[in-house]
């Protein structure tokens, strides 16, 4: 027992009090770039952040109807790789000139069972590409994130909270589970598509065995990483105080779970010492006939009913919504979902995929960006966003389990991702501030006239030269076997010519100096392919064995 004077007492409670009061005072207010200030004691995951800005190119106009598209594949029909249907929908777009690729994975182009017809469109659409040998504008206007200007910058990026006590960050603890992973990461995908089959109003037993089969196969291709998709759109395939449950288990958006995916995912991989990454997109949400669907505890579903927040903390774009990050309340929704995953279960993951902003409209945050007075572009003001979101996640992540990886599936264009998404890949690739691996989705074959694979894995090689974070290279399964209608007149048939383009890019990849693994996106399409496809599929499978 220890004793104090009483004057001593008091005077101690006394500056307690006083700096109560301070951070009430000061909890009004929000630097945008900076981690919301919390009002109340934080927890042991929370965490006050100083932002790094990158200036980026100026704000990019929405591109006209008559603008090329980028590309859509196998996307618009789960698992169908037949890219007729596409082709013609995109036609008078591609007379236009070669675009480049649209390295956005098929998942997010249609969703058959979310309740509404939605017309089946790219959500971003990047403008021409030049081949990644070459100096681009992306390069050259974000050289300046590494000068005072960017960091003075960063000092204006101010924006009020409407309600700070909702950003004091919600503890769901620490887990002290050793994460299992491996140096050289060999990753497949399994997105929310494969759920349809696999969870789809199964049993638990059902499912488990499903999932069993699927990771037997990993197994024997001889990788070692799963990343399982355990949120599509502001959903949850897992136990979640704060999402609802994923149409793909029953059906039903918010239907109540009689077993935990997640839960039995991590177990089955486990058991065949697979490495676990929970894949999630942070800022896509749901339709309107979905949202609406919806009890109205969740947070997200309160935004939607408040005439305050509907319009502001979520936006529409292009028929669904969307969270913003330039409100400190929906990074803490971001952040709190991470922390959520990363306590509650022995994954050995997070990744984040490469949907950020999905509009370069300005009305999208109009009213975020007057608000918080800067005078920063609306584009280095997005970026900043975006930025202070990531490196937020990646805190979270090591705050709930320090042994677990934070990491980010960009597009494989680095030019789309400052122009068009507003992502700070170079900012990413050199600290471990914003993420410990890095997974462009280099969707490209050798002969692609925008962007060839070999040159464009050595420009992400070259921006991961200081070694902090890890490089890891995504490749196409899907395109095995058809068509690539933008990889220009000698790329087109690349795919259709060849039943060894992904063994030779994973021999490519493992040559560069800080090579960290390769991914393949996805289960369904190279393991259950579609009939038109299986032949060279196989032939590829094989190689890959090799």
């Amino acid at each position: 027992m220890s004793f104090y004077p009483h004057n001593v007492k008091y005077k101690a409670f006394s500056v307690i009090i006083a700096a109560v009061l301070m951070c009430a005072n000061l909890s009004a207010c929000k630097k945008v770039s900076d981690e919301p200030w919390d009002a109340n004691i934080q927890t042991a995951n929370s965490v006050i952040l100083t932002e790094e800005i990158t200036q980026t190119a100026g704000v990019t106009e929405e591109p006209e109807a008559t603008e090329p598209v980028p590309e859509i594949t196998e996307e618009t029909v789960e698992g169908l790789q037949s890219e007729t249907a596409l082709q013609q929908e995109t036609a008078e777009s591609a007379k236009e000139t070669l675009t480049a690729e649209n390295e956005m994975p098929e998942d997010d182009l249609i969703d058959e069972l979310n309740g509404e017809n939605v017309t089946v469109k790219a959500e971003t659409k990047p403008p021409k590409q030049t081949k990644a040998s070459e100096t681009t504008t992306a390069e050259k206007t974000t050289k300046t994130s590494e000068t005072t200007a960017a960091e003075t910058a960063a000092t204006e990026l101010t924006l009020q909270s409407e309600s700070p006590a909702e950003t004091a960050s919600h503890s769901y603890g620490t887990n002290g589970y050793s994460a299992l992973n491996y140096s050289e990461q060999k990753g497949i995908w399994i997105s929310y598509l494969e759920y349809s089959s696999a969870m789809m109003n199964k049993s638990a037993k059902a499912f488990r065995s499903t999932i069993g089969e699927y990771f037997d196969n990993v197994k024997a291709l001889s990788f070692n990483t799963v990343y399982v998709q355990v949120r599509a759109f502001g959903d949850a395939y897992y136990r979640s105080e704060l999402f609802p449950t994923g149409d793909r288990y029953n059906g039903t958006i918010g239907a109540k779970l009689s077993y935990d995916p997640l839960e039995i995912m991590v177990e089955e991989a486990h058991s065949r010492n697979l490495s676990v990454h929970a894949w999630i997109n942070p800022m896509r949400l749901m339709t309107d006939s979905q949202l609406k669907s919806l009890s109205d505890s969740y947070t997200i579903k309160k935004w939607y009913n408040d005439s305050d927040k509907c319009g502001k903390y979520i936006v529409k774009s292009d028929g669904r919504w969307y969270l913003n990050p330039a409100y400190p309340e929906v990074e803490k929704l971001i952040s709190d979902g991470i922390s959520e995953i990363v306590s509650g279960y022995d994954i050995d993951g997070i990744q984040i995929d490469d949907y950020f902003y999905p509009t370069t409209a300005a009305s999208f945050d109009s009213a975020a960006y007057k608000a918080s007075g800067t005078s920063a572009s609306l584009s280095s003001w997005r970026t900043a966003n975006i930025n202070d979101m990531v490196k937020r996640m990646n805190k979270t992540v090591h705050s709930a389990n320090p042994s677990v990886l934070f990491g980010i599936s960009p597009q494989g264009s680095v030019d789309n991702n400052y122009d068009s998404l507003y992502a700070d890949v170079k900012t990413w690739c050199r600290s471990t501030e914003y993420c410990d691996y890095i997974l462009p989705q280099v969707y490209f074959g050798f002969d692609n006239a925008a962007l060839p694979y070999s040159d464009t894995i050595a420009l992400w090689s070259s921006m991961t030269s200081s070694g902090n974070v890890k490089l890891v290279i995504g490749l196409a399964g899907y395109k095995i076997g058809a068509a690539d209608a933008y990889a220009g007149a000698n790329g087109k048939n690349e795919w259709i010519n060849n039943s060894d383009i992904i063994s030779r890019q994973m021999k490519a990849a493992k040559k560069l100096g800080n090579y960290g693994g390769v991914a393949i996106f996805r289960y369904g399409s190279i393991f259950e392919p579609e009939s038109s496809v299986a032949k060279q599929v196989n032939a590829e499978l094989a190689n890959i064995k090799k």
